[in-house]
């Protein structure tokens, strides 16, 4: 869940970075967006449905519905849409991996927290991507593209983790490849914006 949080947050992060916002502003989003995280993930925790064995079907839904906002919305520059529906793509993700998940109050806050790191650094980052030579909707959409593919995987492998007899690993083992995948992630986030840059320097074109 803490891998989906983030990548949606980067996400929408990128999209706002489309807009011009002040960093009064962009503390209050990102203050906003903390907040009702922190709502969903105390409310979630009331609701009773078991999803687990539908979990690879939202996932394939989540990489289908990011294909789709990359090749409609990206493409014609048409941000705005592209926010709104990755925004409820969002909230109704949170709250449907938080009903399956029972979190105390400092793992709540501590993921509220990430939320607005991950929204307020970003959109910083963002802003230094505006002055590369590709398009902006180009790079968002690398960035979307790489997301859609790992939720993919996330889809096509969740049942052969789901039946994994978890007895036989200690807590560590466990939790190194969720580790392991948020470095992946962070270094390909960096990769992306590196070669951005390096594309820049060496006079690439759009």
């Amino acid at each position: 869940m803490l891998v989906m949080l983030v990548l949606f947050a980067g996400n929408i992060a990128l999209l706002m970075g489309n807009n011009k916002i002040n960093n009064l502003k962009l503390i209050i989003t990102s203050i906003f967006f903390s907040i009702v995280v922190f709502i969903i993930l105390n409310i979630s925790a009331y609701l009773n449905v078991s999803l687990l064995d539908y979990f690879s079907y939202i996932f394939l839904i989540i990489s289908l519905m990011l294909f789709f906002v990359i090749f409609y919305f990206i493409r014609n520059n048409n941000f705005k849409l592209a926010l709104y529906l990755v925004m409820a793509l969002f909230f109704i993700s949170l709250i449907l991996f938080c009903s399956q998940t029972t979190l105390n109050n400092l793992e709540m806050i501590t993921y509220s927290l990430c939320i607005f790191i991950i929204l307020f650094v970003v959109y910083q980052l963002s802003k230094l991507l505006h002055h590369a030579k590709r398009q902006y909707s180009a790079i968002i959409g690398e960035y979307m593209c790489l997301f859609s593919i790992l939720t993919l995987i996330f889809a096509l492998t969740y049942n052969s983790t789901l039946n994994l007899d978890y007895s036989m690993f200690s807590p560590f083992l466990i939790l190194t490849p969720t580790y392991q995948l948020i470095y992946v992630i962070i270094a390909i986030i960096a990769a992306l914006i590196i070669g951005v840059f390096i594309n820049d320097s060496r006079g690439g074109n759009s």
